[in-house]
């Protein structure tokens, strides 16, 4: 008996134990694109996260990888720049000086999902989520049209 239950104690301890922030492509027919933003240590920049994520997948990382997750905590934030490729392409999130950033929780998620108030100029919008609420509001973060690209 007593070994059965270790068992499943060891079985269950990395689901429960496991952290990551994951980027879900929820809209049909459009390939999304995530991008980290610069890494705080060059030496990293050549592995943080940069995926083409199909329709209906997700691209996850560990809370405890520096390369896509800098700090290691799930609680720290990241800058993820999330396209939506195909024509014409959009580009999510708030304006900063590295183009439209979208944050996530070393612990979090993010949504790009069509947009459920039809509007001409923000078809998509991205729903972001730490690890226990979603901190987007009723609207989310707008997806505009990509300028210049």
């Amino acid at each position: 008996m007593k070994a059965s239950i270790a068992a499943i104690i060891t079985c269950l301890a990395p689901a429960f134990g496991a952290h990551a922030y994951c980027i879900h492509n929820d809209i049909k027919g459009r390939d999304i694109r995530a991008v980290q933003e610069p890494h705080p240590s060059g030496l990293r920049d050549k592995r943080t996260l940069d995926v083409v994520i199909k329709p209906g997948e997700k691209s996850c990382c560990d809370a405890k990888n520096l390369d896509c997750n800098p700090e290691g905590k799930i609680t720290a934030n990241v800058g993820i720049m999330v396209s939506i490729m195909g024509q014409p392409a959009y580009a999510c999130g708030i304006n900063q000086a590295a183009g439209r950033i979208v944050k996530v929780t070393g612990g979090g998620s993010i949504h790009v999902v069509a947009n459920p108030k039809p509007s001409a100029t923000n078809p998509f919008i991205a729903r972001v989520r730490t690890q226990d609420r979603d901190i987007t509001g009723p609207s989310g973060l707008a997806c505009n049209e990509a300028m210049g690209k």
